[in-house]
């Protein structure tokens, strides 16, 4: 199995958690085959609370955050 890319957190510098990996084209389901597959990493940052996924680079994660700070707050 291959290694997942370690990163620090853009935002505050930590280093960031692994929290996922999916096998995806990253594109909508109507493009998809088409799409060449490739592993997408999810990241979340433990100290200053926020997502993150890596395709070919770090992008911030607004789906999951918004899913994970509406999991918070009940």
């Amino acid at each position: 199995m291959s290694s997942v890319p370690d990163f620090d957190c853009p935002d505050c510098g930590e280093p960031l958690v692994h929290a996922h990996t999916e096998i995806s084209s990253g594109a909508f389901r109507t493009q998809a085959a088409s799409m060449p597959q490739m592993p997408i990493h999810y990241y979340d940052c433990p100290e200053c609370q926020t997502c993150w996924k890596f395709g070919t680079r770090l992008l911030p994660d607004p789906v999951r955050q918004i899913a994970r700070d509406s999991h918070g707050q009940s």
